[in-house]
């Protein structure tokens, strides 16, 4: 064969092989889209792993940054938006790069909208500019919709700017519509719902979120109802709509529903792994048999003495190993009871600490709510709104600690920084927040919840009583996470505060439970510091 020859034949055995590989990840990619669409986003993610897997076995460059794009974005539906940022900007890195212009515009609005999200008003501000400006000449009337509607949130969320809000979401909306596309007008929708619940026009914000919750059931679209519904339950709350209940079940049987979906293919495929696995035991057994009988045959009288003592033997591992069993069975009920047992304790202590009191205070000024004065009805009502809105972030951030397995020392930080900071927003008092976080460890979600509830308790302290001019968060995290609060305020004499203190008694009660070492110190006209090490 001429050389030539070999040649033509190498560069037609490339081809066919890189196109195998292109059509095997479009078809990973299909599948993913399937698996997303009924909300099986853990499979979704494991498929564009596995299709990222192929398109750097391709080293084709485009190829792999958009693979690094589809599993940022499962990354994000499955709630680790750290991570997703992460795959995001390695797509970026290889757009960059690669000079590929086609994805550009995503990869920036993507990294935006999680900035909006992780409240980094900032970058977030710079990532979604860039991607205005990529697309401003285009008429990708989609994509320009998608990224006005995520600028307008950052100003309703974090900047509480309305009026420029509005400008964006006009912008929002104007697109959408030329776009034709369902899903972006139902989204510029959801924004200009979120925009009236702001205004506290709420008539017209739950009729704009309705209207904007029929077109994501026109288009099946379950994060987009799941979104519309949460909102407006939002808005019912601060209401006192008597439809909220309604709401939050149709909210619990949309997320139920998706969980049925998702346990019915779990279920039929451990189904076939036990049918497999029962055949197999079948036939193992049925060759056994045979072996045994032909044995009989063969060896009767050796066979019999033999078998006596086999049987003798087994009968007494079967009665030791259901011995070992239940005993372990039991030991295992006993621990899982226990379990459960200090779970539920630790549940209704957190919700009555949090909870239990602001209800009391709610329905104790529900009794005086018919006062004759209008001024004190005024500031009643306003006080009992405030409380319920405090309720709600309570049990949302019970919630959040109960749904994680796990909690990260930088959730956990995150999670610090919005609660302080909405603290101390009408305050004059500077908050300083210093991470240091080599290693972002896992906490278990009783002990984080304990440890961000002390802190909550010692900002609320300072809050109140230190008339400090600066408060200092710095948190550490490498072989143990350390918290340390600081305050500038007037101090305390520790040893003049009453033993039966609730707040101090809270404090050293949780740190006992989650081996929590608290150090403290406070000097008269100095200021007060705590010491949290885990």
């Amino acid at each position: 064969m001429k050389k030539h020859q070999i040649i033509l034949l190498f560069i037609f055995g490339v081809f066919f092989h890189t196109l195998n590989s292109q059509n095997q990840i479009q078809e990973i990619y299909k599948k993913s889209a399937q698996e997303f669409k009924i909300g099986k986003y853990d499979d979704a993610l494991i498929s564009n792993i596995n299709a990222l897997k192929l398109a750097e076995q391709s080293k084709i460059c485009d190829q792999i940054a958009y693979a690094y794009l589809q599993v940022g974005k499962m990354q994000y539906y499955n709630k680790d938006r750290r991570q997703a940022l992460s795959y995001f900007f390695k797509s970026k890195t290889l757009a960059d790069s690669c000079k590929i212009d086609s994805i550009q515009h995503i990869v920036n609005h993507n990294i935006g909208a999680m900035y909006v999200e992780l409240r980094i008003t900032d970058s977030a501000l710079f990532y979604l500019n860039t991607t205005l400006n990529i697309l401003k000449s285009t008429n990708k009337y989609a994509d320009l919709s998608k990224v006005n509607s995520v600028i307008a949130d950052l100003y309703l969320v974090n900047n509480r700017d309305y009026v420029v809000a509005e400008k964006y979401i006009i912008e929002a909306e104007k697109y959408a519509h030329k776009s034709n596309n369902i899903t972006w007008v139902a989204f510029a929708k959801m924004k200009r719902g979120i925009l009236l619940e702001r205004l506290k026009k709420y008539d017209a914000a739950l009729d704009t979120l309705n209207s904007a919750l029929k077109l994501y059931n026109q288009i099946g679209a379950v994060e987009g109802r799941l979104y519309a519904i949460w909102i407006m339950m939002d808005v019912m709350l601060a209401t006192n709509d008597t439809n909220a209940r309604s709401t939050i079940s149709k909210y619990i049987s949309i997320k139920d529903s998706l969980y049925r979906v998702e346990g019915a293919n779990k279920i039929a495929e451990y189904k076939t792994i036990y049918e497999t696995e029962k055949k197999e035991t079948e036939n193992t057994i049925l060759q056994q048999d045979n072996i045994l009988k032909q044995s009989k045959i063969d060896q009767r009288n050796k066979t019999i003495i033999v078998l006596a003592i086999g049987i003798l033997l087994i009968v007494f591992i079967v009665i030791w190993r259901i011995n070992i069993i239940n005993l372990k069975k039991k030991q295992k009920e006993l621990e899982t009871t226990q379990a459960i047992q200090q779970e539920k304790q630790r549940i209704s202590r957190d919700l009555h600490d949090n909870v239990g009191g602001q209800l009391s205070y709610i329905l104790y000024s529900l009794e005086d709510i018919k006062n004759d004065d209008k001024q004190k009805r005024v500031e009643l009502s306003n006080n009992i709104n405030e409380s319920v809105r405090q309720v709600i972030s309570n049990l949302r951030e019970t919630i959040w600690a109960i749904n994680e397995e796990d909690l990260s020392v930088t959730d956990l930080s995150d999670k610090l920084k919005m609660y302080t900071r909405q603290l101390f927003k009408n305050s004059k008092a500077k908050v300083s927040f210093n991470e240091t976080i080599i290693e972002d460890i896992k906490l278990k979600s009783a002990v984080g919840l304990n440890l961000f509830r002390m802190c909550q308790e010692i900002i609320n302290n300072a809050f109140k009583y230190a008339q400090a001019a600066e408060l200092t968060i710095i948190i550490r995290a490498q072989e143990q996470v350390e918290i340390e609060i600081s305050d500038n305020g007037v101090g305390f004499n520790i040893s003049d505060v009453p033993e039966d203190s609730y707040g101090l008694k809270n404090i050293a009660s949780r740190a006992e439970e989650s081996n929590i070492t608290i150090n403290s110190s406070s000097v008269i006209a100095q200021g007060t510091t705590y010491l949290l090490v885990v």
